[in-house]
């Protein structure tokens, strides 16, 4: 039982300790600039919300989880893929995208081919790139598609 307890006190720490927390005596670097994020600083698994244009997160009405790799076939991109649930089912699409100047951009396709939404947001300047926040919208043309909505994505704490 201690063991558990133990388990569950450093998973706690290690999730609400702030990014310039001290790791092993040892105090970590600051936050890098947002204009030297890099591609390979998004790889990992990342949870997102999506909710109303004008809501609230806590009014998400879809969430998910998106791991993101680096592109094999352009060098400073990422892609990968995210699977997310609504009210009435469950959704797999693929993405790739790229971040510039702190800006975080990403297309995906729920067929693996045409576009379907677009994201756009910004990295926090003050979690390391750990939260994204932004708006994802339908892709132009794209008819009978969800709505726009409000996203924020936060990549999960073993893949810092």
């Amino acid at each position: 039982m201690r063991t558990l307890a133990v388990g569950i006190a450093s998973a706690w720490l290690a999730l609400s300790t702030p990014a310039q927390a001290q790791v092993e005596g040892r105090p970590l670097e600051p936050c890098p600039p947002l204009r030297d994020v890099k591609p390979a600083d998004l790889y990992g698994l990342w949870q997102f919300s999506l909710w109303p244009i004008g809501g609230n997160e806590i009014d998400a009405i879809s969430r998910g989880a998106m791991l993101l790799e680096a592109h094999p076939e352009y060098p400073g991109s990422v892609r990968g893929q995210l699977q997310r649930s609504t009210r009435t089912d469950e959704v797999k699409a693929e993405v790739s995208g790229d971040v510039t100047d702190g800006g975080f951009n990403l297309d995906e396709s729920d067929d693996g081919v045409a576009m379907s939404a677009v994201w756009t947001g910004d990295l926090s300047p003050t979690d390391c790139r750990l939260d994204i926040r932004g708006t994802r919208r339908a892709a132009e043309g794209r008819s009978g598609g969800d709505p726009d909505w409000n996203f924020r994505l936060i990549k999960t704490p073993t893949s810092r």
